[in-house]
């Protein structure tokens, strides 16, 4: 009888070791987010670096992100952004953005390491889907971002103050975002 029950735990052991196996080189693969696209650059000169990102997502879970990251410079002389579009568990798209130096982690993402990402078509360019068509709403995007960027450089807390802005400027940007994805999601498709 207990050579049965040793063969029995065997079994079971040997059933289950794949699906441990994968777990464990599946970490940092559970996050919430499918990437769409990635984007490098700036507003006026932006590249498209979705295939690249794959190709560094599947050696790193993090990286710090650069000209040489992506092996070019769209706009030399200017700070460049890494934005990455992304869809939720909710349906609802959204937009990470890290700054140049910064350090990108993929466990946010799904399948970051496997690469099953990236292959839904994507024409939202630089602002994201259907932003173009709200060039406002896109400025008003573009200038609290660089409002964001400033107040996140400068010395010193300013009595709580710039903390305070940096928060309140976040939230504005939220705010905009969501008015797109409103107007977006409500127009008919005449109005487009």
């Amino acid at each position: 009888m207990s050579q049965t029950r040793l063969m029995f735990f065997l079994l079971l052991g040997a059933a289950f070791m794949p699906a441990s196996m994968a777990a464990q080189y599946s970490q940092g693969d559970s996050g919430q987010y499918v990437i769409l696209s990635a984007q490098y650059g700036t507003p006026a000169h932006h590249v498209d670096v979705t295939n690249r990102l794959k190709q560094i997502a599947r050696g790193d879970n993090t990286f710090r992100m650069g000209n040489s990251t992506f092996g070019v410079d769209p706009d030399p002389g200017h700070e460049k952004t890494l934005r990455i579009f992304a869809r939720g568990p909710n349906g609802r798209e959204r937009m990470f953005e890290y700054r140049e130096g910064s350090t990108v982690d993929g466990s946010t993402f799904t399948s970051w390491r496997n690469g099953s990402w990236g292959n839904d078509r994507w024409n939202g360019g630089w602002e994201g889907n259907d932003r173009q068509n709200q060039p406002e709403m896109s400025a008003a995007l573009q200038n609290l971002r660089e409002a964001q960027r400033n107040l996140e450089s400068a010395t010193h807390d300013k009595g709580g103050h710039r903390a305070k802005a940096v928060e309140l400027v976040r939230q504005a940007i939220r705010e905009v975002e969501a008015g797109v994805q409103f107007d977006n999601s409500h127009r008919s498709q005449g109005e487009r």
